[in-house]
């Protein structure tokens, strides 16, 4: 061995191995001796001599791992000249070992070669990265392709008999108003607390949950039938509704609607399935939100529905092709004078035939389409109204994307400077769902429309979102109560009631009654008889085409009738 210990400290060798940070220790196998330590293993070495009395006074020999490192003391001892790695755990620190034989040619003298480094930090970075790779920043779920990779591994497993697997989509109600009103902070605090019950609803499930949304979480159960489905879905509405503690002490309380994809076998894709559970869940939040649905095929028809009017809307949008603004007439009641006309947009396409603004309209919203069409309609309103002989206004209804993002008061601004129609003739409707969204702005919105002087009123109240705050918080020119309790005024008191509520309110606000769905004389004389300052409906008049589009309307009603 002495012609290989001086090898070793040959000062060259000693130099190099003393400067790196890994651990460098040459051991005789037979017997156990340490011929060489370079600085970060002598200070290994040190540490166990520290911290473990049975070692402290050891010679420097393998042997003085039997107690601190048994794991390592056994690759040793058991070492069969094939090179080894191993991991170990050692305190707080995590060290990776490496074994292997050392020959030197001058007395074909073997020895044992041990390097080691800590990895503790290295782990913690490489834990940092999956965690900001594979899960989400803020709730710490799984993120979106994290959890599609656990979906689709876990549609690999067969499932039990006569048993589903279920995919269940939340969507937060009302989240977005929560940040606007009371701060992200909030939101964050929010979307964590829902986060926490998600997960020990997936636990007790024994499923995943991820974050595939700003308010939206995806919850995946391996085992399930419809009615257990239905039934989870409930608890988990019921468990999202509970009041959240604040960090003033204060409570917020949040809805949550869910949609729910079952598959009896195995077979579908992931993305299929997230893809039927996101049909169902944008089924209910458009029709009933707050409940659950269940995906069934007619939804992928709708789906595809929705998907081919957005690519013919970015088709005619930019020629506006067969798009036409009708007009109501706007009656009032106390001279029966037309006082008014209300803008609604109608279109029309050759392989379709006329489209109901309620189909094209939601469509036009969620593909940010919207705020096209409302300048179509509040710049060719303009232009028509600017030829009417009987100084009528036009009112215009402006959708909820546009209100409150400083845009409006600016585009009515340039729209009537263009068209030279007076503001006074200009009547800018909203609706309460509108005003939710970004409730400061849009007052801000709304007083900027105010100063320029056209009208505002508050469309379809008594719907929706309905609160006399609203009322409180911007002084409207007019309320316009909505057809629904009209039309159903002949059968139920309740409507009745509402209605003449309305009209008191508005009296006491200053503001003007509309009154929408007039079709009968019954509704004339009710609505009258309550003191509404106007009404609007089939009894005075159906929408109808400018005097610049009644000819081409014509062509297309007889195109249809032929």
């Amino acid at each position: 061995m002495s012609v290989f210990s001086s090898c070793l400290e040959v000062g060259f060798f000693k130099n190099i191995s003393d400067q790196v940070p890994v651990g460098v220790m040459v051991i005789e196998p037979c017997s156990l001796q340490i011929v060489y330590l370079n600085k970060v293993a002598s200070l290994l070495v040190d540490t166990l001599r520290r911290r473990f009395p049975a070692v402290r006074g050891s010679a420097l020999s393998g042997a003085i791992f039997k107690e601190a490192i048994p794991r390592l003391y056994e690759l040793i001892t058991q070492f069969d000249g094939i090179s080894n790695a191993v991991r170990i755990t050692f305190g707080e620190d995590v060290l990776d070992f490496s074994l292997s034989r050392v020959m030197m040619e001058s007395d074909s003298s073997v020895a044992l070669l041990i390097m080691w480094q800590q990895v503790a930090q290295q782990i913690r970075a490489e834990e940092e990265l999956l965690r900001l790779t594979c899960y989400d920043r803020l709730t710490g779920l799984q993120n979106r392709s994290t959890f599609i990779k656990e979906l689709t591994k876990a549609l690999s497993s067969p499932p039990e008999p006569e048993a589903s697997a279920g995919l269940f989509f939340v969507d937060l109600d009302g989240f977005k108003l929560i940040n606007d009103s009371h701060g992200y902070a909030i939101g964050d605090r929010v979307l964590n607390v829902i986060a926490r019950r998600l997960e020990i609803i997936g636990r007790e499930q024994k499923g995943c949950v991820g974050r595939t949304g700003g308010d939206e979480f995806a919850l995946f159960v391996p085992h399930c039938t419809q009615e257990t489905a239905e039934a989870l879905a409930c608890h988990i509405i019921r468990t999202a509704q509970d009041p959240i503690i604040l960090p003033d002490g204060g409570s917020h309380q949040i809805g949550a609607s869910v949609g729910i994809a079952l598959s009896s076998h195995y077979k579908i894709s992931s993305e299929a399935l997230l893809a039927q559970a996101h049909m169902a869940l944008y089924d209910i939040k458009t029709k009933n939100k707050g409940n659950h649905c269940v995906f069934v095929p007619r939804m992928e028809c709708e789906h595809r529905h929705r998907a081919e009017l957005e690519e013919m809307l970015r088709e005619v949008l930019p020629q506006k092709r067969n798009m036409f603004v009708f007009y109501q007439p706007i009656v009032e009641l106390c001279s029966q004078r037309v006082v008014g006309y209300e803008a609604l947009i109608r279109w029309y396409y050759p392989k379709r035939g006329w489209i109901s603004p309620n189909d094209f309209i939601p469509v036009a919203e969620e593909s940010g389409l919207i705020q096209e069409l409302d300048r179509f309609v509040l710049t060719t309103a303009c232009h028509e109204a600017m030829r009417w002989q009987n100084g009528a206004y036009v009112a215009v209804n402006v959708s909820a994307t546009y209100l409150g993002q400083s845009a409006l008061p600016e585009l009515v601004r340039v729209t009537l400077a263009e068209t030279k129609l007076h503001p006074k003739r200009l009547n800018i409707e909203i609706t309460e769902t509108a005003l939710l969204r970004h409730k400061a702005e849009s007052i801000r919105d709304l007083r900027a429309l105010r100063d320029i002087g056209v009208g505002i009123s508050l469309d379809d109240f008594g719907t929706g979102f309905s609160s006399l705050s609203h009322l409180c918080s911007f002084p409207f020119d007019k309320i316009k109560i909505d057809k629904s309790f009209v039309q159903e005024s002949e059968e139920r008191n309740d409507c009745v009631a509402i209605i003449r509520t309305v009209v008191q309110l508005g009296k006491a606000l200053d503001a003007r009654t509309v009154a929408e769905g007039v079709e009968t004389q019954t509704h004339y004389d009710l609505i009258k008889a309550d003191g509404c300052s106007l009404g609007q409906g089939y009894f005075f008049g159906k929408p109808a085409p400018s005097q610049t589009d009644v000819v081409r309307v014509q062509q297309i009603m007889e195109s249809l009738q032929a």
